[in-house]
């Protein structure tokens, strides 16, 4: 990608998967072209809501926690904006993360958006990634032993996306010619997915 184009790396662990959303713990890493750029964005949110115990089994933080070491929820979202400015906004799961997440709570609390969206890296591994055929996260980084980082914890998640596109990403599209940001969010829609995964292939000369 072009190293002038910034965008941002986001990931949220959340109270649960039931409306209304609260956002618990919020990390981004600035990406400037392929590269991370700066130190990552990390914050934890305390919204006064409980936390359902199945929602403690995935990321670990309880109420307690959170009353201890989160923020108001509308001064974390604001540090957010400083960092995020009005760039495009990328995650694993961005239908989740994005659509379900994120855009509630800002209309919940008042908030206009933060950054524009972007696009899914899950379905841009569908596109680009043909030895298996599961793409959670946690199965992406054990197949190509990327981060040894606790998942489930927005932070780390982060990181491992990070190290996809250094490791994964970069290395098959950039041979297919698929080398700017706008490549990529648009070659991650691509249909048929058959023919995006050949034309993967085919520029890594397989």
């Amino acid at each position: 990608m072009r190293k002038g184009t910034c965008w941002v790396i986001v990931d949220t662990e959340t109270d649960g998967l039931c409306a209304p959303i609260h956002v618990v713990e919020l990390a981004a890493q600035l990406m400037q072209g392929w590269e991370p750029v700066g130190a990552p964005f990390r914050m934890f949110l305390n919204h006064e809501v409980p936390i359902p115990w199945e929602a403690q089994a995935v990321h670990g933080y309880t109420q307690q926690y959170l009353r201890k070491h989160g923020g108001d929820p509308r001064t974390v979202h604001a540090a957010f904006r400083e960092y995020a400015r009005d760039y495009p906004i990328v995650a694993h799961n961005l239908t989740y993360d994005w659509d379900r997440c994120l855009q509630p709570e800002w209309t919940r609390l008042g908030l206009p958006e933060i950054g524009r969206r972007g696009f899914c890296t899950m379905t841009l591994s569908r596109r680009v990634i043909s030895e298996i055929r599961s793409f959670r996260l946690e199965m992406l980084k054990d197949r190509f032993r990327l981060s040894e980082n606790r998942s489930h914890e927005a932070l780390s998640d982060v990181l491992t996306v990070v190290e996809l596109f250094q490791k994964v990403y970069r290395p098959r599209l950039e041979p297919a010619g698929i080398d700017t940001f706008e490549a990529v969010a648009a070659f991650s829609k691509r249909t048929p997915i058959a023919k995006c995964v050949e034309l993967v292939r085919q520029g890594q000369g397989i």
